[in-house]
């Protein structure tokens, strides 16, 4: 058995189903013809627990197993499942005479804040006190689940007050709440922002000068809402690793957050708000 940093080359590849940031990637590369075949396969066969999609030498591995997979807080639940699930792809990949299999670390972006540890804020719009509430009880019931009677790392600000943050994370999706940080940071910041959105369109994250706002940089991430709460939640646990992996990169202690998806989107706050804040835990 070999663990690894990074990139790796096997015959067979397991990914979560659930897991959007991988599975865009995956399903990116793979080309458009095999990419169109998911959705019918996930169609046609919403009862197996795996699905395999030969890649065509499109990537290192000849295969990559879509598995149905759960996180779960009770620990003896939680380590059953992932036994039965690496059981099951090793068996599958045996049976079609595959010799190596790679795993991502499956269900470890939520312990990303216990090796970074990063100070959050979440920053709500005075007029939304629905929101408001939702996130001052979710940050109470989550120290109140883990017995926790210090003071946490996390916080919500009402308003646009004059936080000290390192970086504020915004969404390039959302159009209003990206003309007003543009606005708010400065011409010469949006003249910048304007001109890598150019030169690479495809990018997850635009990262700017923070101009006239606190702090020292502005994230700017691609991120598009769903009618579908599973695939909401998991598209916000994405996000959020994508965040703190640029933020530790340049060595960040504190972030804001505006409530991403509470707006103009209009996602359910209580999922929006409850899967963010576990997740910055």
């Amino acid at each position: 058995m070999l663990y690894r940093n990074g990139s790796s080359v096997s015959d067979s590849t397991v990914i979560c189903r659930s897991s959007i940031y991988l599975l865009k990637s995956v399903l990116k590369a793979i080309g458009k013809s095999l990419a169109e075949c998911f959705p019918i396969q996930i169609h046609e066969n919403a009862t197996i627990s795996i699905i395999s999609i030969t890649t065509n030498g499109k990537l290192v591995s000849k295969v990559v197993y879509l598995v149905s997979w759960s996180a779960n807080a009770d620990m003896n639940i939680l380590c059953q499942s992932i036994e039965k699930l690496v059981l099951n792809a090793m068996g599958k990949a045996e049976n079609a005479n595959y010799k190596s299999i790679a795993f991502p670390a499956i269900g470890c972006v939520q312990q990303q804040l216990t090796k970074y540890p990063i100070k959050v804020s979440f920053v709500i719009h005075p007029d939304r006190t629905d929101t408001y509430d939702a996130v001052q009880l979710q940050i109470y019931s989550l120290g109140q689940q883990e017995g926790i009677a210090t003071k946490k790392p996390v916080s919500t600000t009402v308003g646009p007050a004059k936080i000290e943050v390192d970086v504020i994370i915004g969404s390039s999706s959302s159009e209003n709440l990206k003309q007003i940080l543009l606005e708010a940071e400065g011409k010469e910041v949006e003249n910048a922002y304007d001109e890598e959105a150019k030169n690479n369109p495809p990018s997850s994250i635009i990262s700017t000068l923070s101009g006239q706002l606190p702090g020292k940089r502005i994230f700017f991430l691609k991120w598009e809402p769903n009618t579908n709460p599973e695939t909401l939640k998991q598209s916000i646990i994405d996000l959020i690793w994508n965040v703190i992996q640029n933020t530790t990169s340049y060595k960040f202690t504190s972030i804001a957050f505006l409530a991403i998806g509470c707006g103009e989107h209009a996602c359910p706050v209580h999922i929006v708000v409850k899967t963010m804040v576990k997740e910055m835990k």
